[in-house]
């Protein structure tokens, strides 16, 4: 597979593009600051997100390089843990253009490259949130634009369907990454003790969710968020 990560510099990302590299997968990644892997199928592009030309930019480089996408997983994201009173008007508006717009930005140029697969069922994956469902205080803003992801996940599966492009979504609990680096360890216990798994997720619990749903096994799956964890 020809598979686009955003976000791949550090944490998930990387994982993530490690994980599929390592089971023969060419892998593009991207990050707005230079790569972090070094191997022979992955290509990286230092992007900023929030640039709809850039995305653009990128899009035509892999169609130039790859032709095509075989799935796209939207992992790039930033949060501020906050009260809403105590949130900057261009705070907010940073998550909302990184979380919702440059997935939505992604999600209209790869699908573009998705139309070309020579897969049966090509995919777009967008990450979320536990502090979705849980309506978290302190992440009014993060939660709002994840919810935002997820409404794009349902409403896009249907506009997608015709061109045999499914799009799921993968909620996550907590995560040992930069974005839980700052959470007080009272807090992420606290989260810890209302999921089913009363542990820490790690990046080996996400690989396989994640292979399942850009992967043909998955083929009749879409417009879904799988929240892992047993957060429900």
């Amino acid at each position: 597979m020809n598979i686009l990560i955003t976000g791949t510099r550090t944490g998930i990302g990387k994982a993530l593009a490690q994980h599929f590299l390592a089971r023969g997968h060419s892998v593009v990644g991207c990050s707005r600051r230079p790569a972090t892997i070094d191997h022979p199928q992955y290509t990286h592009h230092e992007v900023d997100l929030t640039d709809a030309k850039a995305i653009k930019s990128m899009c035509r480089a892999i169609r130039a390089t790859h032709g095509s996408l075989d799935a796209v997983i939207n992992n790039a994201g930033v949060a501020t843990m906050n009260h809403f009173m105590m949130t900057p008007d261009d705070t907010a508006r940073r998550i909302f253009d990184v979380n919702f717009f440059a997935v939505l930005n992604c999600c209209r140029e790869t699908a573009k490259l998705l139309q070309k697969s020579k897969s049966s069922s090509p995919a777009i994956l967008n990450v979320s949130t536990i502090a979705v469902p849980w309506a978290l205080e302190g992440q009014l803003v993060y939660s709002a634009s994840k919810a935002a992801v997820e409404q794009l996940t349902r409403v896009m599966s249907k506009e997608l369907a015709d061109f045999n492009i499914r799009v799921n979504g993968i909620g996550l609990p907590p995560v040992h990454t930069v974005l839980t680096r700052t959470v007080p360890t009272e807090k992420i216990d606290a989260l810890l003790k209302r999921q089913t798994f009363t542990r820490m997720c790690t990046v080996d619990d996400i690989v396989g969710p994640v292979e399942f749903l850009v992967s043909q096994e998955s083929g009749f799956v879409t417009g879904e968020t799988l929240f892992l964890g047993g957060v429900h």
